[in-house]
């Protein structure tokens, strides 16, 4: 009954909305804003992960980029897979999770490269409290998403990005948006890119899979060599360009780069 009510009650605020009694529509207006502030704050009261949301965009929405911790162990077996047999014989490899949610990449990365050096990291602190829990050995760390911090560990082998330099792109297709640019702009991705490039030795990978745009794209492009032919074929949602502009009918991107030894 009372669900009933709050039912009537949206729908017959929702129909004033539209009145020609422009008295009758300013009150709906508030009254519609009242029950959304009301309805977000029960969710921030009660959902953990969007409270998490929330804090992350207005306390570092500089450097917030996707914003679902969503995972799981070996969500990229054919990279990972080509990034393991482009280091075939080496022991000595340092290698960074960029956005590693609640820990299950750096668990997966380990099967793939036993005897390397891995650190985790991301932006999400209830995903690093989660990871910090993991039983993990020796040589894997887990720390917070900054360039300072990560700057700290030296230079890479490998840097794996992915499914993080994007901003909800099942949501972005369901609304039929074609322009990011007030939502995800292309130069926040460019600049995010600058700042991996400068972490990845010579001869090293920067492998950036899952993203709304193209490492081909950006200023530090002519830096980098794909390996081999993998792509992002299975990804579905919207690719968009420099402009942050809808690309129509796209070809698969590139996901995996050698950094050349210039």
């Amino acid at each position: 009954m009372h669900s009933k009510l709050i039912i009537i009650a949206k729908q017959h605020i929702k129909k004033n909305r539209s009145s020609k009694n422009i008295i009758v529509r300013w009150f709906a207006a508030i009254l519609e804003s009242l029950w959304n502030m009301c309805q977000a704050t029960i969710r921030v009261c009660t959902d953990k992960e969007y409270r998490n949301d929330i804090f992350m965009k207005v306390l570092n929405g500089k450097n917030v980029h996707q914003t679902t911790p969503l995972t799981f162990m070996n969500r990229y077996p054919k990279i990972f897979t080509a990034c393991q047999e482009y280091f075939k014989g080496r022991e000595d490899l340092k290698i960074l999770s960029y956005g590693c949610s609640t820990g299950e990449e750096v668990l997966t990365l380990r099967r793939y490269f036993p005897n390397s050096k891995i650190i985790g990291t991301d932006i999400n602190k209830q995903s690093l409290n989660t990871c910090r829990k993991l039983q993990v050995d020796e040589n894997i760390n887990f720390i917070y998403s900054s360039q300072k911090e990560i700057q700290k560990h030296g230079k890479f082998d490998a840097i794996f990005c992915m499914a993080v330099l994007q901003r909800k792109p099942h949501d972005i297709a369901a609304m039929g948006i074609t322009n990011l640019k007030k939502i995800y702009p292309f130069e926040k991705f460019e600049k995010q890119i600058i700042s991996l490039d400068n972490l990845v030795k010579p001869n090293g990978l920067l492998i950036v899979h899952f993203t709304q745009y193209s490492l081909l794209d950006t200023r530090v492009a002519h830096k980098y060599k794909p390996l081999g032919n993998y792509v992002q074929d299975d990804y579905t949602t919207p690719v968009f360009d420099r402009n942050s502009e809808i690309i129509k009918n796209p070809n698969p991107q590139k996901s995996v780069f050698i950094k050349l030894n210039a």
